[in-house]
């Protein structure tokens, strides 16, 4: 190896090529400041040997070869890109002409591509070197109609650029692909080639003269079909720590192996990366499940396989399991990872879905506040909006601090606080945080996922990261053992790739005789013609009706999946063909549309029985704790065949004690009474006397905190031999009974206020709050209005319809107050409560006020959800008051922060206050109501909305059943 480095003209190279030098930005830890420091980057072996045997590869050979640089996660792969990027911008042929015009480097993710364009432009020399193309399709199309030496987009803009782009000139073009076993799918890697190809290209491919067609139609599908090959002006340079059989045939050594391979097994040995099984733990979760009303529901039957999966997915959701599994992660995090990394480390919390992610954001942070004091943050990141298991809509905007979004969650994450990133399906591919320690991982993971994912740990940091911890609650060592044993040496493929099944495939389909030849003509006829593309569903719909829908549902399953087998494998077989067939192209164009119109039967899952079963016991068991052995020796992996579509069994029915029989039988001789859970002993102490009664005295929250943790602690005792294990938990996981018992406060309250009935008499109820308001409203009232045409205006807006999403505040507020002012027998915590509700509803209702004034909703910054700053900055009389000078101004300047401050701290499960403070409290929030309704009476009017107008207002209605709580019938209400 020091031969082909110390050598003279070795040395040189890497002089001129290889050490980089520039600087960076970062957060001075203890000042918080952005300080700029001067890095040096030297290439490792590996990274040297790839990018210089890529480079003599292209000069032997010329553009229009594909490489395939198969490097394990974490070793690197972005600078080896970025070396490899600027060097074949600079390769010249003997002419002085550059072999490349353009070097274009593409992800299919956003934050991979932020992260290549960091390092390259961190390479850059010569300014204007790197076009970075975040945002936007046209800027794509300049940069390629430009001179631009290397670009840097995601794999999906090319198909948008394609209306900008002028292809007068024919150009060679390397292609750097990072992740290439998923970035480049079958259509982007078309839309690719037709973004980057000229006519002139197309007649240089010998396979291809537009001439021999008869018709247009044919030529132009010949065109299409082109694009899917290997073109002689383009190369590919495919990085991937995990090739699948498809990458290896598009992109290896002759179709069957990498051209350079620097393994997971080399990489560790080199420490360049950690081992990630070395320390992995794996907790198997034990049950028992029992019928709610065994008589009742002996005789209904149930489908075995669809029941089976409603109460896996039951199991997975249910709150008792997460909260467990949450108290172990932070415990575990708190007493171990915390001190990892020179006290530095992170973890990371991988879900199963978005709801569930939501879900432990929200636990893990309560945990944390009530046992821990707050000490860290956390962070979580899925895609789009979800509803949690409390029916609460949640987004990373709404969860996270700040509002931090997508690629923001990165950059916040390496904020000292924020230690825990909970995530369900981002950052688990090609996100780069060297501090994280911990996984602990709740989802099913196999294959390439279960490593790209666990990767995530296996950056080092010297000289403090050691090790890393993997903690699993849902796979075994096993599974994992054989996922990583693939990739942790050198893997070859095995076996032929023949583009000739594609006929196979194709037959296959015709065998139905669905549609014919003539109806294939007048589809993609249509599809091409955008004066004429709408005909194309009728179409496609009489297909389906006249023939498709008469199938019985077995045979609609099986062609429907055989219509999808052929477009999913002619995308891949079309760039492999040596051949040009526009009848497979035209086929393929009608197929993959006409699958989108295709009857699907979706499966329908049994969810009543969700209602007849309950779990009894639970264990969460300790099953592995070691080191997973790998094996030191080569892999195959073998090509895709071509196999059967799947076929529908006819599902064997079972009652419910049969189907709960086979989920229990695995831990019947494990578990035993000991591992009864935490429901039964709710049940004993709802009805205790003492307790309710302690509830229905209206102690504290505080108060009844304690006397919840007494009879906790009484019924365990008593029944020691029945909550053994249970008793054990509660005293290693103190965070986890902390929330049980705050949980079981709830329940106690709610039951309380469920005793309580009154008569709701609005005019009784503004009676009562002018009295309780005059004096806060003293100031207001001598330049506005009067304090009970203030308040008949706010009832005004309560009882106006708007919409929907505004409206569903009216009946809470009203529950809030009249329970409040008109409620003798309210309770402080259940005051507490509608204190909460109070604070948490003013965004609303200011979103509810300016609609009525303005007939349109408030704008949030960016497009993003408007939150409660924007809702303020909406209301002129709210945003000065920090300007205010005069000393009622500045009494509700800070009556808005106080509730600003509420708002946030509920939001983050603060402690509760006392009871003086929550009466305090209730005149701040109150008056804050009727502050900006004052100032907006006159804006009401002109819009045409006043009191003595009244249209549109709706009576408020007590529940039609007399025994029907007043919360209860609101909070059904709100949920509709």
């Amino acid at each position: 190896m020091w031969h082909s480095v110390l050598q003279a003209d070795s040395l040189l190279d890497i002089l001129e090529n290889f050490i980089k030098r520039y600087d960076e930005y970062y957060e001075d830890k203890e000042t918080k400041e952005q300080k700029k420091r001067t890095v040096v980057i030297f290439p490792r072996f590996h990274q040297l040997r790839a990018v210089r045997k890529l480079r003599s590869l292209v000069r032997e050979e010329g553009p229009g070869h594909n490489y395939l640089i198969q490097h394990s996660a974490g070793s690197g792969k972005t600078k080896t890109m970025a070396w490899l990027a600027y060097q074949l911008a600079n390769m010249t042929n003997p002419d002085g002409t550059a072999i490349f015009d353009s070097i274009i480097m593409v992800t299919d993710r956003i934050v991979l591509n932020r992260n290549m364009a960091e390092d390259v432009v961190n390479f850059e020399v010569t300014a204007g070197t790197v076009k970075d193309i975040r945002k936007g399709s046209k800027k794509l199309a300049d940069a390629l109609n430009g001179e631009n030496r290397i670009i840097i987009s995601t794999v999906q803009k090319f198909a948008f650029a394609l209306d900008y782009l002028k292809h007068e000139k024919s150009k060679k073009y390397a292609i750097i692909v990072d992740e290439a076993h998923t970035a480049i799918g079958n259509e982007a890697a078309k839309d690719l080639v037709n973004a980057l190809s000229t006519k002139e290209d197309l007649e240089n491919m010998g396979n291809y003269d537009p001439e021999e067609y008869d018709s247009p139609l044919d030529a132009l599908m010949a065109q299409m079909q082109s694009y899917r090959k290997m073109m002689s002006h383009i190369s590919y340079f495919a990085f991937t720590a995990t090739p699948k059989d498809k990458t290896y045939a598009l992109y290896g050594k002759d179709g069957k192996s990498a051209h350079d391979l620097y393994s997971m097994k080399q990489a560790i040995d080199e420490k360049f990366i950690l081992d990630v099984t070395q320390n992995y733990v794996s907790y198997k979760t034990k049950f028992e499940l029992i019928e709610k009303h065994p008589d009742e529901d002996k005789d209904k039957l149930f489908e075995q396989k669809k029941a089976l999966k409603v109460i896996g997915e039951w199991l997975g959701k249910n709150k008792y399991i997460k909260l467990r599994k949450a108290s172990m992660i932070v415990d575990q995090f708190m007493k171990f990872t915390i001190n990892k990394i020179n006290h530095q480390a992170k973890a990371m919390v991988v879900c199963d879905s978005r709801q569930s992610a939501a879900d432990y954001k929200q636990i893990i942070d309560r945990i944390i506040k009530e046992e821990y004091n707050g000490a860290i943050k956390t962070l979580v990141a899925f895609s789009g909006e979800v509803i949690d298991s409390n029916g609460n809509k949640c987004t990373e905007a709404n969860m996270n601090d700040d509002g931090v979004t997508d690629n923001d969650i990165a950059e916040k994450f390496k904020e000292n606080d924020y230690k825990i990133l909970i995530v369900a399906e981002k950052f688990q591919t090609g996100f780069d945080q060297k501090l994280l320690h911990t996984m602990f991982v709740d989802r099913s993971l196999g294959g390439i996922q279960c490593i790209q994912t666990l990767s995530r740990l296996n950056r080092t940091y010297w000289p403090y990261k050691e090790d890393t911890l993997v903690v699993d609650f849902r796979n075994d060592a096993e599974s994992v053992r054989k996922a990583f044993n693939q990739y942790y040496t050198e893997t070859t493929l095995t076996g032929d790739v023949d583009t000739q099944r594609v006929y196979t495939l194709k037959e296959t389909v015709q065998n139905w005789n669905i549609f014919n030849e003539s109806e294939i003509d007048k589809v993609c006829e249509r599809m091409i013609d955008k004066d004429k593309v709408h005909e194309v569903p009728s179409i496609l719909l009489k297909i389906v009706h006249e023939r498709v829908d008469s199938l019985s549902d077995e045979d609609k399953d099986k062609y429907r999946k055989e219509v999808n087998r052929f477009v999913r494998q002619y995308g891949f077989l079309a760039q492999l063909m040596d051949f040009t067939d526009p009848d497979l192209e035209k086929f393929y164009v009608f197929c993959k549309v006409f699958y989108k119109y295709l009857p699907y039967t979706k499966e329908t899952l049994p969810m009543e029985l969700m209602g007849m079963i309950d779990l009894d016991k639970l264990r969460i068991q300790l099953s592995f704790d070691g080191a997973i052995e790998l094996e030191d020796s080569p892999t195959e992996l073998k090509a895709t065949r071509i196999g059967e579509v799947g076929k529908k069994v006819e599902d064997e029915k079972k009652t419910v004690a049969e189907l709960l029989d086979m989920v229990n039988s695995p831990f019947a001789s494990i578990l035993n009474e000991n591992d009864k859970i935490i429901k039964q002993i709710w049940e004993e102490l709802l009805s205790d006397p003492e307790v309710v009664d302690a509830a229905r005295a209206g102690n504290s929250y505080d108060v009844m905190v304690n006397i919840c943790k007494e009879k906790f602690g009484d019924a365990i005792i008593e029944q020691i031999d029945k909550y053994y294990h249970f008793k054990e938990i509660l005293d290693k996981e103190k965070g986890f009974a902390l929330t049980l018992v705050g949980k079981f406060v709830e329940a106690v309250a709610k039951q309380a206020a469920a005793t309580s009935s009154f008569v709701y008499d609005e005019e009784v109820l503004k009676e009562k709050l002018a009295e309780a308001l005059k004096g806060e409203m003293t100031g207001v009232c001598s330049k506005m209005r009067s304090l009970p045409e203030i308040i008949d205006n706010f009832f005004f807006v309560l009882n106006t319809i708007s919409i929907p999403k505004l409206d569903g505040i009216d009946m809470l507020l009203k529950e809030a107050l009249n329970n409040i002012y008109a409620n003798p027998n309210l309770t402080p915590i259940v005051r507490y409560t509608f204190f909460n509700s109070l604070v948490q509803k003013y965004e609303a209702f200011l979103k509810k006020l300016y609609f009525l004034i303005n007939d349109d909703e408030i704008q949030g910054q960016d497009g993003k959800e408007p939150g409660l700053a924007d809702a303020i900055h909406a209301f002129k009389c709210l945003w000065n008051l920090k300007y205010s000078t005069d000393d009622d101004g500045k009494k509700f300047s800070t009556y808005l922060q106080m509730v600003r401050n509420w708002r946030n701290d509920e939001a983050h499960n603060a402690p509760s206050s006392s009871d003086e403070e929550v009466n305090a409290g209730i005149k701040v929030v109150v008056s804050l109501y009727l502050y900006v309704m004052a100032y907006s009476i006159t804006n009401l009017e002109m819009a045409g909305r006043d009191v003595d107008g009244a249209a549109g207002t709706v009576p408020y209605k007590l529940p039609e059943d007399e025994s029907s709580s007043y919360a209860f019938a609101a909070e059904e209400k709100h949920h509709d």
